[in-house]
């Protein structure tokens, strides 16, 4: 193991919404290790970016609570600080690249004084120093410094998320959120943009946490996957664990919907019916009612199973289960078997 830079225990997050209650993280632990990135993986409305905010402790004061759980950076519980502590920590010890560049810029500022109002704030500098960093920063990502006084609107999609990443890495943060930060790129800027990230994740020695939808995004980033369901962790490992050996329903679900070069199919296989309603998850397992193994013993307390290494599944089904259902989908990744185990509809 190397060395424990973020550790989350038992986070529960509650949203009010008309007077109800919205169940958005249930119970959720994560360790990262120093320069490590993990990869948050699962369907919208899952917990992804509600882990992320938490973290950041940006979540809507009036509408969200954390009911629940420790967040811990450096050995520090960030729930337990101030606000004006927050302040400290945000964009300096850690930063958020946002999903949509456009929404977190300012269409009022020039982008080289959004990121020289970032390095002003967290860093002890002369405003000169500061916009000759803001510069340097620019070029980091591949935008000419000359582009400085420009605004928002004169970039292209790619070249605004190029500003975010360099607003977020300003100041050599420790830990970088990143929530789905390709989601509205093309495939050709998409993997220039995760290129740079992984280049300077790796000059900064920067932990990150990868939310997204994409897998084949997670197998060119990630060191570890978490695969998360209604708020909860269902399967998590290395992830040569996770594309290698899948065990959970949901986790087989989510690679049967991909194409396959190996299998010649007419049609993808799909996870039958919808996430349940966050305002009332059904007992035990939430994902009985579309998992196509569920029995009654789903519907009580889902023990941990210990697959392999740091391999691990949130199911009833035994070890020795788990692993023959692995089994059945490394044959299709190798063409040797057609139907999905389980989503052979």
């Amino acid at each position: 193991m190397g060395e424990k830079f973020l550790e989350i225990k038992d986070l529960n997050v509650t949203y009010t919404q008309n007077r109800k209650n919205v169940y958005a993280v249930n119970g959720i632990s994560i360790r990262l290790e120093r320069g490590k990135t993990l990869g948050l993986v699962g369907e919208t409305g899952a917990g992804k970016t509600t882990i992320a905010k938490a973290i950041m402790r940006i979540l809507p004061d009036v509408a969200a609570k954390i009911t629940g759980g420790e967040i811990k950076l450096d050995e520090v519980d960030v729930l337990k600080l101030s606000e004006e502590e927050m302040m400290d920590i945000r964009g300096k010890k850690t930063a958020m690249i946002f999903q949509d560049p456009m929404t977190a810029l300012n269409p009022l500022m020039s982008v080289g004084d959004q990121i020289l109002e970032v390095i002003q704030l967290h860093l002890d500098c002369e405003k000169k120093e500061g916009m000759k960093r803001a510069g340097d920063m620019l070029e980091l990502v591949g935008i000419p410094r000359e582009r400085y006084t420009e605004y928002p609107h004169q970039f292209s999609g790619g070249m605004k998320q190029r500003v975010v990443i360099a607003m977020a890495l300003a100041c050599d943060p420790e830990l970088l959120l990143a929530d789905e930060p390709t989601t509205a790129l093309d495939v050709t800027i998409q993997a220039q943009v995760l290129g740079l990230i992984k280049e300077l994740q790796e000059k900064y020695n920067t932990s990150m946490i990868l939310i997204t939808h994409d897998l084949g995004v997670v197998a060119q980033t990630c060191d570890d996957v978490a695969i998360i369901y209604a708020g909860k962790i269902v399967e998590f490992g290395k992830k040569e664990d996770i594309f290698d050996h899948p065990s959970h329903p949901y986790t087989i679900g989510l690679f049967g919907s991909l194409p396959s070069m190996a299998v010649g199919e007419r049609r993808l296989h799909s996870i039958d019916g919808l996430p349940p309603d966050p305002t009332d998850l059904p007992e035990g397992c939430a994902f009985w009612p579309r998992c196509p193994y569920a029995s009654e013993r789903c519907k009580g307390d889902i023990p941990g199973r210990k697959l392999r290494g740091v391999h691990f599944c949130q199911c009833v089904k035994e070890a020795e289960e788990l692993r023959e259902i692995s089994r059945k989908w490394t044959e299709i990744v190798s063409g040797k078997r057609q139907e999905v185990p389980g989503y052979d509809n």
